[in-house]
């Protein structure tokens, strides 16, 4: 079976880590700082505060801008659930909103309906790796916390994903655009901001007691995470290689409806998430018995969990049924991509003609 989704590690990354080992400085320390300093130079931002998970930063953010209990945070309903989680620490009232039917990222003009006196937050998760409308989203004056995991080296226009959140989060968990194992980063231009979020990072040696946490990042993970900087722009170049090939074999005459990005907002494909108007459980058992894992990209709809109506989310409810992922990630070798193409070429004419979404 061909994997969805794994690592790709090397000997880099090894060599890396033995030469923490060797220092003994383990924990959080000045590999920890490189690496911040690293992220910083990629990003084009100021200042970057690592931690132990993308959780832990999300959360992070959401206490550093002052979010409690009584306020309202905007989230798009399909999404992971590790929103919720978040802003439920912090006692605050997640409120969902609908996505575009194009490119499954969060609606700005449903942001914009939704927005009343107690929004407080605006969280835009770039997803599956093609950049949001996220310069629309900024407009609204409402604070934004940009989740940049899944396309992180994508472009809006000439800035960089993750370089226009007041805060801005990404995970490194392990099949993620690049990964420390488990790990986390926040990002902002502000030195007040950067300055808490430092504090609350970690409770020990304080002389007054406020809120804090132990979210650190470990030089293991650091190690890692620089070498895995260094190859983001390689890892890019090979999943877009591969979303070329998969769009080939799909052929002119396309049953699904397919990923892509344009000029504006860009496509790093962190996932290659085709979209079936029809039999969309035929193609993904299809694929499955053909060796390919392929999976439903997201497990549940967040406005579900809180019990709201399929009704208000037309688009989530939707791209839920009509959304399958495929196998995409740098280290996948050529002998593999060709048996994925097969299979794409070979459930085109098993399963039939089924209309592109929209057309």
């Amino acid at each position: 079976m061909i994997p969805h989704s794994r690592p790709t590690l090397g000997k880099e990354e090894k060599q890396a880590c033995l030469k923490v080992l060797d220092s003994l400085q383990i924990a959080q320390g000045k590999k920890t700082e490189e690496f911040e300093k690293a992220f910083c130079r990629f990003t084009g931002r100021r200042y970057a505060v690592a931690v132990s998970s993308g959780t832990a930063a999300l959360s992070l953010a959401l206490r550093v801008l002052k979010v409690s209990g009584g306020d309202q945070v905007i989230v798009p309903s399909f999404n992971c659930a590790a929103l919720l989680h978040a802003v439920d620490l912090v006692g605050a009232k997640p409120v969902c909103v609908d996505i575009d039917s194009e490119d499954f990222n969060i609606s700005p003009a449903c942001v914009k309906k939704t927005i009343c006196r107690k929004t407080r937050v605006v969280i835009v998760p770039h997803l599956f790796g093609r950049a949001a409308r996220i310069r629309e989203i900024v407009k609204f004056g409402i604070p934004v916390i940009e989740d940049g995991t899944q396309a992180l080296g994508a472009h809006v226009g000439s800035g960089r994903v993750g370089s226009f959140g007041e805060i801005s989060v990404f995970s490194f968990y392990a099949t993620k655009m690049m990964t420390t194992g488990e790990g986390g980063m926040l990002l902002t231009d502000s030195r007040k901001i950067a300055k808490a979020l430092l504090d609350m990072r970690d409770y020990d040696k304080k002389n007054i007691y406020r809120f804090r946490t132990n979210s650190k990042m470990t030089d293991f993970q650091a190690a890692i995470g620089v070498e895995q900087l260094k190859k983001l722009p390689l890892f890019i170049r090979r999943r877009r290689e591969i979303a070329s090939r998969y769009r080939k074999a799909f052929g002119k005459m396309n049953p699904v409806a397919l990923p892509e990005g344009d000029e504006s907002r860009d496509h790093v494909y962190s996932r290659y998430v085709i979209r079936i108007e029809k039999n969309c459980r035929r193609w993904l058992e299809y694929f499955n018995s053909r060796g390919v894992d392929a999976k439903k990209p997201v497990y549940n709809l967040l406005h579900r969990y809180l019990g709201l109506s399929d009704a208000l989310f037309p688009n989530s409810v939707r791209a839920l049924k009509e959304v399958c992922s495929i196998p995409i990630y740098p280290s996948m070798t050529d002998a593999d991509c060709r048996k994925i193409c097969r299979a794409i070429s070979d459930a085109v004419k098993a399963l039939g003609s089924v209309p592109v979404f929209g057309d």
